[in-house]
């Protein structure tokens, strides 16, 4: 049996029991929270539970349960067939626009059963335009892939079988049951001593474990105890990538059929032409429910389906928007590039950007994960970027002082109409089951509800995880993974009055995989967000 010894707790107010170690306020954000610690726990845990359990019984149906690990019998993007359906000479900006893909084997021999992972854009490069398509799965191996037609011109389609179903099942497997992915190590320091042990976010074995638990939401996480140290001198963690041990050596051979083009998916569509590109009518407001497409890009710039943006191309636009504001960006390096491309954005002696190297706690954080803050003092504009609470994926060390639970911060904010929170999470959680993520995110939706109960004005926003290299760490990061999680993300905030900003969308229609879009990118997910706060019309 695992002995657990959790460090000391030393609580910022009464009853309010968190470890030090991991939740040590520093200088800047030293407020207590806000909410007393909820005295039907119990209940709320129970709720909790029930909702993960129904969202991850939702999801099951897009993970194939197909146990087939030969080669020759799975899905190959070279032997399909992509053909447009019903063509016709001209068509309208507006309509939509059906490609049928028949999905074959490396014999030639038709699938009979779905489950592949499609991911499929239009495009006209001479335009910079591109807009993301949705497969639909018949699930006897066609598929129909429906287009937006949004801009006027020749476009192209282009479909991409990123994984066949018959990887997806093994990824699925190492997925939710490998769980040497990743090893995650320990740093403990006192002032003359230093020493590393294992970490992760379930340990099993004999030996003592130091548990690192947030009471308020009951997330934790465990080091295997150093030698002379106690827990709470946990200092920082870093992780290696690790070939995991839980697969079969055929599993792994179907692993190395890594993305296959299909070859015959590019199909010229020649429609009538209009006067002008059509905009969404309405203001971008909290609360709208993102379809899929979500928008699409033309010249270079990206325009939402569902209601009316500003590009915000000058400084001043961006300037009046967010004078007043405070804007904390929470989760990962994805959301820290909204601080950096601010910052050179509005670069200038108004607006500064620290790492906050030199307060206290930071001293030591040389580090991309270290906390930043931006301050116009003119204006009074500030932006934060917090990197979220274990597990953090990175060579480099992630500082435990540096990292916060979203939950715990959300509950520390007052709150008002200039205080706008950005969440962004996922990409370091994509090695681990999926229940850890719904988990995670359900809990952090039940402290955004919080937030909005007493303080309505408040501005909240989430933003989806993105594509990112096909080649990179194909088991562990996997952009299906991130599919499976955006799916999840938009079913936990169904019906809470946030802001949607859906990066992935973005980067499909873009045909980008890069774990940190370029800056464009970046600069089109700022402007939806800020035309939610000063819309065109505001």
């Amino acid at each position: 049996m695992t002995r657990v010894e959790s460090p000391i707790a030393t609580p910022v107010v009464e009853n309010d029991s968190y470890i030090v170690s991991i939740l040590q306020p520093g200088k800047w954000f030293d407020r207590p929270p806000l909410l007393p610690p909820n005295p039907r726990l119990h209940d709320t845990a129970r709720a909790i539970k029930a909702e993960v359990k129904e969202i991850l019984q939702a999801l099951k149906r897009h993970v194939p349960a197909v146990n087939q690990t030969q080669v020759e019998l799975s899905s190959s993007g070279a032997h399909s067939l992509v053909t447009l359906m019903n063509p016709k000479e001209n068509y309208c900006v507006g309509e939509i626009v059906s490609v049928r893909v028949e999905m074959n084997d490396y014999w030639g021999k038709p699938k009979t059963y779905g489950g592949d992972f499609i991911l499929a854009r239009i495009h006209s490069p001479e335009l910079k335009a591109g807009a993301a398509g949705v497969p639909e799965d018949f699930n006897n191996g066609t598929y129909r892939v429906n287009f937006t037609l949004f801009w006027p011109g020749s476009v192209k389609v282009s479909v991409l079988l990123i994984h066949s179903s018959e990887v997806l099942s093994t990824l699925w497997q190492a997925k939710e049951y490998c769980n040497d992915k990743f090893i995650f190590t320990g740093t403990f320091r006192n002032s003359t001593l230093q020493e590393t042990s294992r970490c992760d976010i379930h340990l099993s074995t004999n030996e003592t474990v130091c548990e690192f638990k947030d009471e308020r939401n009951q997330e934790s996480f465990f080091c295997f105890k150093p030698k002379t140290l106690p827990c709470e001198t946990l200092h920082c963690t870093s992780s290696n990538n690790r070939k995991p041990s839980c697969l079969a050596e055929a599993e792994i051979q179907i692993l190395e059929r890594n993305i296959l083009i299909i070859l015959s998916g590019s199909v010229n569509i020649m429609f009538s032409v209009l006067d002008r590109v059509p905009q969404a009518v309405g203001n971008c407001e909290m609360g709208m429910s993102s379809p899929t497409p979500s928008g699409f890009f033309h010249s270079g710039r990206w325009s939402s389906s569902y209601c009316r943006m500003s590009g915000f191309q000058s400084v001043s636009d961006m300037n009046h928007c967010l004078q007043g504001k405070q804007v904390y960006l929470l989760g990962d390096s994805t959301i820290r590039q909204w601080i950096e491309y601010s910052t050179y954005k509005l670069n200038g002696k108004d607006f500064a950007l620290t790492n906050l190297n030199d307060i206290n706690i930071f001293k030591q954080m040389q580090t991309p994960q270290a906390p930043k803050l931006a301050i116009d003092k003119r204006r009074n504009i500030t932006i934060s970027w917090k990197m979220h609470g274990f597990p953090c994926i990175s060579n480099a060390p992630c500082f435990i002082s540096g990292g916060i639970y979203i939950v715990r911060e959300l509950d520390r904010l007052a709150g008002g109409e200039n205080t706008v929170v950005v969440i962004s999470i996922g990409q370091h959680l994509r090695p681990f089951p999926l229940k850890l993520y719904v988990t995670r995110m359900v809990i952090i939706k039940q402290a955004v509800t919080r937030l909005l109960r007493r303080s309505p004005l408040t501005r909240v926003f989430v933003k989806s995880e993105n594509t990112r290299e096909l080649n990179s760490y194909m088991i562990q990061m996997n952009n299906w993974h991130g599919h499976l999680q955006n799916l999840a993300l938009k079913e936990v905030f169904r019906g809470v009055k946030v802001g949607f900003i859906d990066a992935w969308d973005m980067t499909v229609a873009a045909n980008t995989f890069e774990v940190h879009p370029n800056r464009n990118i970046v600069h089109d997910q700022i402007a939806l967000f800020l035309s939610y706060l000063c819309g065109p019309n505001s």
